[in-house]
């Protein structure tokens, strides 16, 4: 039997990291749009709701529930594509996991999104703001994780 070795990140292509981002990102945000649909049950809010809070506009909940989720995906990959290309650069210069790098990330996105919904007053405010932190974390180990061996 052999030990599997880990995967050197930096000596993977800008291209494969970015793409390897942006697949971890779309499964990443997945992932924290489940956990914020259970947070909501909490509150006692429909997923439905929980997902249309995603949107901008005014449509009917059942429509913006999708358009929030599809535009939550595609924010989502995006970031991950991000996260691909700075893990590549950051993860072989550093002793850090993968997945505590995710949640420095996750965290850093957070504060993004509190300035998002001060500045626009976005639906996210409707969110629970412990619910709104922890599905960043929940990206951002996702995402970290997802990235550990490559």
């Amino acid at each position: 039997m052999s030990a599997s070795k880990p995967v050197d990140v930096s000596s993977t292509s800008a291209g494969d990291a970015a793409a390897a981002g942006l697949l971890h990102g779309l499964a990443a945000g997945l992932a924290m749009a489940a956990f914020l649909a259970a947070a909501g049950l909490l509150r006692g809010q429909g997923p439905v709701e929980t997902l249309a809070a995603f949107t901008l506009s005014g449509q009917p909940a059942a429509s913006s529930a999708l358009t929030g989720l599809l535009g939550h995906l595609a924010v989502a990959a995006v970031y991950g594509l991000i996260w691909g290309l700075a893990w590549r650069v950051i993860g072989g210069r550093t002793a850090m996991p993968a997945w505590l790098g995710g949640l420095v990330y996750g965290l850093l996105l957070w504060g993004g999104a509190q300035l998002l919904v001060r500045s626009f007053g976005s639906g996210l405010a409707q969110l629970a703001p412990w619910a709104l932190l922890a599905g960043h974390l929940v990206y951002g180990l996702t995402v970290g994780w997802l990235s550990r061996n490559g």
